[in-house]
């Protein structure tokens, strides 16, 4: 697993325990360690709700990306997640939205 992938894993303090799209965020030395258990990642989330409305979005800190659907990556939504409840990885995302996610990033930790 490296930095800028989607996987998915059960979010903290979600009921359902459903799995759901998150980015890793943190740097491929903590991603690749062997000794370090967790990793660092960001909620994603359709940009559309099921009744068709759109989701706000927080320029300041928040990327749309294309996907298969319109997807919000939301850089506020901050946590960590083990490795073994990572699940089906989905690939990367490209450079340009990675590097837009480190400016958010930088905006919502005041970096």
């Amino acid at each position: 697993m490296v930095r800028g992938e989607i996987w998915y894993a059960a979010w903290p303090g979600d009921p359902e325990k459903k799995e759901r799209p998150v980015l890793i965020v943190s740097n491929n030395y903590r991603n690749k360690a062997k000794n370090l258990l967790d990793v660092v990642v960001v909620k994603l989330t359709g940009l559309h709700r099921s009744d068709g409305k759109v989701k706000p979005v927080n320029a300041n800190e928040d990327v749309v990306i294309k996907l298969k659907k319109e997807t919000i990556i939301r850089c506020a939504s901050i946590f960590t997640v083990e490795k073994s409840m990572l699940k089906n990885n989905k690939g990367p995302v490209s450079a340009s939205d990675l590097a837009e996610v480190d400016e958010r990033l930088k905006n919502v930790l005041s970096l």
